[in-house]
């Protein structure tokens, strides 16, 4: 059974990389020999597909075209009150959602009074979320002292900086090597220096491991992961100017590339990914990596730099690519948490659709949005979650942001899992960063203030002072371990 559940994971996860699903794709994936013993096992809106005919797959298709046409509507009424109130990313029928007042739905919906404390008080200040300009050089470098280059403001000052606005692109390249965990935060301008020339020499100790040594690269193991990497590099990201020209001859003419020709910054993406294989030898080259080593590579420019630049990134998801996919399980899990938490009109809804599996999740997750955002926008989305500001696993509340600014018409129009899949994966490059930044910041603050009138209502009722709240039938809300990691604001930082 364990190894079912396994491979139903491998298997929906190639459902969750799928941009455009259809019944053929699903038949091809799931006729291969391993996929047949799970079959009976996945979602019945996967089986669905296999034997759905054209007459209702016309009908669906139609939802989806409704189900599009009507975020199209939404965001036209909600582009022209920008226009009369620009001051204003949210709209105002979705602020009112969230404030104090509005609480009433969910608390139908668990039948507790909590939040007839939360919407009594008139103590509460108002939720505020804000997004700022970038942070630019001079704001920078008045961090810093000019005598010795130290940082003479706390982190939590320069971490809010770069989350409520990311920064701009010249001093990009530094303020990645602080947050990356290349430079400490209380080094030394010249402590600083000396760290990347130890850095440059352990590099090349490290490449020298598979780049210098003919018993290596004649190894089964290296054979492998060198094609692996060859044909996931030569697929990223070849928009990108750094990656587009093919200038140069192919160093290995027996390469499974299906180009002769190559270029500088292909062959640095494929030593630095083959390098960190020798490096984190228990994990190697997993699949994905490429996506996230690319948009680094191209913010340090420099093959060393951009190492030990993404080794930072990867000690902070490497976990996303471990085989028995323990990370990526409970953070799915983290999240179903969540929406039921925060959101149980929705849940129930994917419930009911079999889609509690959040598979239209997974591939966000595991590459952190990669292939949801342009280029531009990826670079300052990855900054932002990099800052740990409000929580290590703001990444969830940005994943729940974007389901909650289509929950209205996932609930009112998907009822099928492959519909709710389609259509989430068909959101790629069209979603609004800077809103759903928003959204996702107003999302945890409402979620901290929900669990403390939770903790203070069950406070209260344990010492039988409940100044006079009524206290309705029911069982308070479930706050699991899972949501409870939620808050806290160690820093995966460095």
């Amino acid at each position: 059974m364990e190894h079912i559940e396994t491979v139903k994971w491998n298997v929906l996860e190639r459902f969750s990389k799928v941009a455009r699903f259809s019944r053929d794709t699903a038949a091809n994936i799931l006729e291969h020999p391993l996929a047949r013993p799970i079959v009976p096992h996945l979602p019945p809106g996967v089986n669905n597909l296999l034997q759905s005919d054209p007459t209702v797959e016309e009908y669906d298709a139609g939802r989806l075209y409704l189900a599009k046409w009507a975020l199209n509507v939404a965001e036209q009424a909600e582009d022209a009150a920008r226009l009369e109130h620009p001051d204003q990313l949210l709209s105002n029928n979705w602020r009112k959602r969230w404030s104090d007042t509005e609480l009433k739905p969910w608390e139908e919906e668990t039948e507790v009074g909590t939040f007839e404390v939360l919407s009594g008080d008139s103590t509460l200040p108002p939720l505020h979320a804000s997004r700022s300009e970038p942070l630019n050089a001079e704001k920078w470098f008045s961090f810093f002292d000019d005598a010795e280059g130290r940082l003479r403001v706390e982190i939590s000052e320069v971490r809010e900086a770069v989350f409520r606005g990311g920064v701009e692109d010249d001093i990009r390249i530094e303020v990645w090597k602080f947050f990356l965990g290349i430079y400490p935060w209380d080094s030394s301008r010249v402590e600083r220096d000396s760290i990347l020339e130890a850095k440059k020499k352990e590099y090349l100790d490290l490449k020298r491991e598979w780049w210098d040594d003919p018993e290596v690269q004649s190894s089964s193991n290296y054979k492998e992961q060198k094609c692996r990497i060859e044909k996931d590099v030569i697929r990223t990201d070849r928009t990108i100017s750094f990656f587009a020209v093919e200038d140069i001859p192919h160093p290995d003419p027996l390469s499974s590339a299906s180009s002769t020709l190559t270029n500088n910054h292909l062959e640095s993406m494929k030593a630095i990914l083959m390098t960190y294989n020798f490096y984190k030898k228990d994990l190697g080259y997993v699949q994905g990596m490429s996506d996230l080593l690319a948009p680094v590579y191209v913010v340090m420019r420099d093959e060393i730099t951009a190492f030990w630049a993404f080794v930072g990134f990867m000690n902070r998801v490497e976990s996303n690519f471990y085989r028995d996919q323990v990370s990526m399980r409970k953070q799915l899990l983290t999240l179903d948490h969540l929406i039921q938490f925060m959101d149980p009109r929705l849940y129930k809804h994917l419930q009911k659709t079999e889609s509690l599996n959040l598979f239209f999740c997974f591939r966000w997750i595991l590459i952190w949005f990669k292939r949801e955002f342009k280029w531009d926008d990826v670079l300052y989305l990855w900054e932002v979650l990099w800052t740990d500001y409000l929580s290590p696993q703001f990444h969830l509340f940005f994943a729940l942001a974007i389901l909650d600014k289509h929950r209205d018409i996932i609930m009112e129009n998907l009822n099928q899992f492959d519909e709710i899949l389609k259509y989430v994966n068909e959101l790629s490059m069209n979603i609004r960063l800077d809103e759903t930044l928003l959204r996702a910041e107003t999302l945890f603050l409402q979620f901290q203030r929900m669990v403390n009138a939770i903790d203070r209502k069950r406070l209260e009722n344990t010492k039988e002072t409940s100044e006079g709240v009524r206290r309705r039938k029911g069982k308070d809300p479930a706050i699991s371990d899972l949501l409870r990691e939620l808050l806290n604001n160690e820093s995966s930082q460095f």
